[in-house]
Protein backbone atom coordinates (compact mmCIF):
# COMPACT_ATOMS: atom_id res chain seq x y z
CA UNK A 1 0.00 0.00 0.00
CA UNK A 2 3.02 1.95 0.82
CA UNK A 3 4.81 1.57 -2.48
CA UNK A 4 0.80 2.59 -4.46
CA UNK A 5 1.07 5.93 -2.03
CA UNK A 6 4.71 6.85 -3.13
CA UNK A 7 4.05 6.29 -7.02
CA UNK A 8 1.16 8.13 -6.58
CA UNK A 9 2.99 11.09 -5.36
CA UNK A 10 5.91 10.95 -7.76
CA UNK A 11 3.45 10.88 -10.44
CA UNK A 12 1.56 14.15 -9.14
CA UNK A 13 5.04 15.68 -8.82
CA UNK A 14 6.18 14.67 -11.85
CA UNK A 15 2.78 15.94 -13.81
CA UNK A 16 2.86 19.07 -12.06
CA UNK A 17 6.54 19.43 -13.34
CA UNK A 18 5.71 18.86 -16.88
CA UNK A 19 2.94 21.07 -16.83
CA UNK A 20 4.80 24.33 -14.87
CA UNK A 21 7.47 23.98 -17.53
CA UNK A 22 4.98 24.14 -20.70
CA UNK A 23 3.13 27.19 -18.96
CA UNK A 24 5.83 29.19 -17.89
CA UNK A 25 8.06 29.37 -21.28
CA UNK A 26 9.57 32.64 -22.19
CA UNK A 27 8.01 34.45 -24.95
CA UNK A 28 10.24 34.30 -28.21
CA UNK A 29 12.14 37.81 -28.85
CA UNK A 30 10.92 38.95 -32.08
CA UNK A 31 14.21 40.56 -33.88
CA UNK A 32 14.84 44.02 -35.01
CA UNK A 33 14.52 44.46 -38.90
CA UNK A 34 17.88 45.29 -40.30
CA UNK A 35 18.77 48.87 -40.57
CA UNK A 36 18.92 50.05 -44.31
CA UNK A 37 22.67 49.91 -45.36
CA UNK A 38 22.06 52.40 -48.65
CA UNK A 39 19.84 54.82 -47.14
CA UNK A 40 20.50 57.93 -49.79
CA UNK A 41 19.64 55.12 -52.37
CA UNK A 42 22.80 56.19 -55.00
CA UNK A 43 24.10 52.55 -54.89
CA UNK A 44 27.63 53.13 -53.15
CA UNK A 45 27.50 51.55 -49.38
CA UNK A 46 29.96 54.11 -47.17
CA UNK A 47 32.29 52.81 -44.14
CA UNK A 48 30.39 54.93 -42.35
CA UNK A 49 27.13 53.10 -43.53
CA UNK A 50 29.03 50.15 -42.50
CA UNK A 51 29.93 50.79 -39.47
CA UNK A 52 26.66 51.51 -38.05
CA UNK A 53 25.17 47.98 -38.28
CA UNK A 54 26.49 44.70 -36.13
CA UNK A 55 28.67 42.50 -36.93
CA UNK A 56 26.02 40.00 -37.16
CA UNK A 57 24.44 42.14 -39.53
CA UNK A 58 27.52 42.73 -41.73
CA UNK A 59 27.88 38.66 -41.62
CA UNK A 60 24.63 38.73 -42.95
CA UNK A 61 24.92 42.07 -45.95
CA UNK A 62 27.44 39.75 -47.13
CA UNK A 63 26.12 36.89 -47.98
CA UNK A 64 23.44 38.48 -49.23
CA UNK A 65 25.87 40.75 -51.59
CA UNK A 66 28.12 37.63 -52.54
CA UNK A 67 31.18 38.76 -50.83
CA UNK A 68 33.61 36.19 -48.53
CA UNK A 69 34.46 37.53 -45.24
CA UNK A 70 36.92 36.16 -42.33
CA UNK A 71 34.39 35.70 -39.40
CA UNK A 72 37.22 35.88 -37.04
CA UNK A 73 38.28 38.85 -37.79
CA UNK A 74 37.09 42.00 -36.14
CA UNK A 75 34.28 44.92 -36.63
CA UNK A 76 36.66 47.04 -38.32
CA UNK A 77 38.17 44.29 -40.46
CA UNK A 78 34.79 42.98 -41.51
CA UNK A 79 33.70 46.46 -42.58
CA UNK A 80 37.24 46.90 -44.57
CA UNK A 81 36.90 43.62 -46.33
CA UNK A 82 33.07 43.97 -47.42
CA UNK A 83 33.82 47.73 -48.34
CA UNK A 84 36.72 46.87 -50.57
CA UNK A 85 34.90 44.19 -52.25
CA UNK A 86 32.02 46.16 -52.99
CA UNK A 87 33.66 49.30 -54.29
Amino acid sequence: MEIIAIILAVALVGLFVYSYRDTNTPPVAESKPAPKVDKNDNGIISKAELNKLTKVQLFELAEKKSVKVKKSGTKAAVVNEIWSQLR
